[in-house]
């Protein structure tokens, strides 16, 4: 495991500003988090302290890439320059679960594109309505001039004229009523269905970290039975050993084989 830069009170600027002048660009790159209640808040198990401010570090657990659920201890500053990874609490995962991570990360991007996407559409949409609820008003608008003029210019004719005009202007008002409103529900239906995506976007990164937890599980179960079979080779070949059956240059050669790690 790399060791990481921290600082504590008593370190002096000295020491700092050299420390800090050696650290690696890469220590700043902060990977993506997830909440997790069982490792938050700041560290105080010791005086662990990030780099450039000097502050108190923070308990995170990434979420990102092949490092999704390794805890770590980090910078927890949120405005300004964040100091990064500070120090791993989890070695890397197994190189095979590093590629099923990779792998449902790809499926979770590809996935998130298409829904990207489909706001945009609704964004283009929702602003070709708008273009075409305005110039609808901008023809009401010029439509209602235009039968003013009309009443005055027409101030002596009948009342039953004048009626008829007033009609068609109810009539027009009541369109536009209505294409505000159908505009208004088509608007409020498309927030809604991106609500509804932002839901499933969060339920996928749920299951993404129950997924990881379940097959680093099942590795550590892997592990332990191979482990277990070892002990049980190694009672085998000091038996055989014992009771002197084989060729015992062969066996100490196997004994050897198995002792590797």
């Amino acid at each position: 495991m790399p060791s990481w830069p921290y600082s504590n009170e008593t370190s002096d600027d000295d020491e700092y500003m050299s420390e800090f002048s050696s650290m690696q660009m890469e220590y700043f790159q902060t990977p993506d988090t997830v909440i997790d209640p069982s490792f938050s808040g700041f560290v105080t198990e010791s005086d662990c302290r990030c780099i450039l401010h000097r502050e108190r570090a923070g308990k995170f657990v990434a979420f990102e890439g092949t490092d999704t659920g390794r805890r770590f201890v980090g910078c927890a500053t949120e405005d300004g320059v964040n100091c990064g990874v500070l120090e791993w609490v989890d070695a890397p995962w197994p190189v095979i679960l590093q590629r099923c991570l990779t792998k449902l990360w790809n499926m979770y991007h590809e996935e998130n594109l298409g829904r990207v996407q489909d706001k945009e559409a609704h964004e283009i949409e929702v602003e070709k309505l708008k273009k075409e609820l305005d110039s609808l008003g901008n023809q009401y608008n010029q439509l209602v001039d235009d039968v003013s003029k009309l009443f005055d210019y027409q101030d002596g004719q009948k009342s039953h004229d004048m009626d008829y005009t007033s009609q068609a202007i109810n009539e027009l008002k009541e369109k536009k009523h209505q294409l505000e409103e159908q505009a208004k529900i088509e608007i409020q239906m498309k927030k809604l269905k991106l609500k509804k995506e932002q839901r499933c976007i969060l339920q996928s990164q749920a299951d993404i970290i129950q997924n990881t937890r379940k097959a680093m599980k099942e590795i550590q179960v892997e592990r332990d039975l191979l482990k277990e079979e070892k002990k049980k080779l190694e009672h085998i070949i000091a038996e055989l050993l014992k009771a002197g059956h084989g060729c015992k240059e062969k066996l100490d050669k196997i004994k050897e084989v198995v002792m590797e790690e």
